[in-house]
């Protein structure tokens, strides 16, 4: 495993082009002019921590995950812009820091605020690449139509059981929180495959395309939506860790001189119907909201074992660049 910061990285980028770049970290990069002929695999994953074995969290399951990071290059010092879903994700696909661009929400897309900005997939496209994008990629499912070929509607399956189904029906119906409703519960373990389920359907999907452009240049980001609540996730996946297993931190309290802006009173989480409005919840809670999150983080490191299974299956591995990030933790 090759570890390096950020700062490392920039550093020897700013020396050379960006070719010799390319071929110092893929040493088979074939270039034609100033393009590489490598495919492009770009993995989201929405509320990802460095919570996984390859950074030394032993309790974590993730070999698929920690297999990709021996093979290729971890990143220990890389930060998110905001800790919100919208402009973390806008900043990375832009290029631009939040106070430039001036998205520091989840409202409005980046094709609203800065339509003129040539975004990551864009300037893929515009080199002759085809791109598609699967699940979550911007926050915004149409955001930024010029940068791709073709979007894919993300799976609408939340829930695998059919009562938790109905009531985040029913509360999207009804004026989502003015109704009084919750979401759903914040935590499900079904004993369903992975395929009822819309991370399940988001890797089916890219695996497809895969098949399909697997004789063209191609950019596919796929936006898997776990470990983003709600903790919902197959039972085998939390079968992996056992509620003897979970040990509640030491450290509920805030840190010392933490800025006013960094307090969480947990709003989101409140939101689901299982969750109290107010004060605190029993530990027994807590312990299943942790397991509820690593089993969710299983999951997603299945996902991508199906990718890159079918990486290794359709022989493309060794001219594909992969990159998984997550978008805040």
């Amino acid at each position: 495993m090759r570890g390096i910061s950020r700062r490392d990285f920039l550093t020897t980028a700013a020396t050379i082009s960006a070719g010799a770049v390319l071929t110092a970290l893929f040493p088979g990069c074939t270039l034609i002019g100033k393009k590489c002929r490598y495919n492009v695999l770009f993995i989201a994953v929405d509320d990802l921590r460095p919570q996984l074995g390859c950074y030394g969290c032993t309790q974590m399951i993730t070999p698929n995950i920690d297999a990709l990071a021996a093979r290729g290059m971890r990143f220990d010092r890389t930060y998110c812009q905001v800790p919100i879903c919208g402009p973390s994700r806008a900043s990375l696909l832009s290029g631009l820091r939040p106070s430039t661009s001036g998205i520091v929400r989840n409202q409005p897309p980046v094709e609203k605020v800065i339509p003129d900005v040539i975004t990551l997939p864009q300037y893929f496209k515009q080199h002759g690449y085809y791109t598609e994008s699967f699940g979550k990629i911007f926050h915004h499912l149409k955001d930024n139509p010029d940068g791709w070929n073709k979007v894919n509607a993300r799976p609408g399956a939340r829930y695998a059981l059919d009562e938790n189904m109905a009531k985040w029906k029913e509360y999207l119906a009804k004026g989502r929180r003015r109704s009084g409703l919750g979401k759903g519960p914040l935590l499900e373990a079904a004993d369903v495959p992975d395929t009822v389920l819309g991370d399940g359907k988001i890797a089916e999907q890219a695996i497809a395309a895969m098949r399909k452009k697997k004789d063209t240049l191609f950019f596919l980001a796929v936006g898997f939506m776990k470990p983003h609540m709600p903790f919902v996730a197959p039972k085998k996946y939390w079968d992996l860790y056992p509620t003897e297993s979970i040990k509640l931190p030491d450290n509920d309290f805030f840190p010392e001189n933490m800025p006013p802006l960094a307090n969480y009173n947990w709003d989101e989480m409140r939101q689901y119907s299982d969750i109290p409005d107010i004060g605190d919840m029993s530990d027994e809670k807590k312990v299943q909201i942790i397991r509820g999150y690593y089993a969710c983080v299983s999951f997603i490191d299945a996902q991508i074992g199906k990718l890159m299974t079918e990486l290794d299956r359709l022989k493309l591995r060794d001219n594909t660049v992969v990159i998984l990030w997550g978008d805040h933790g």
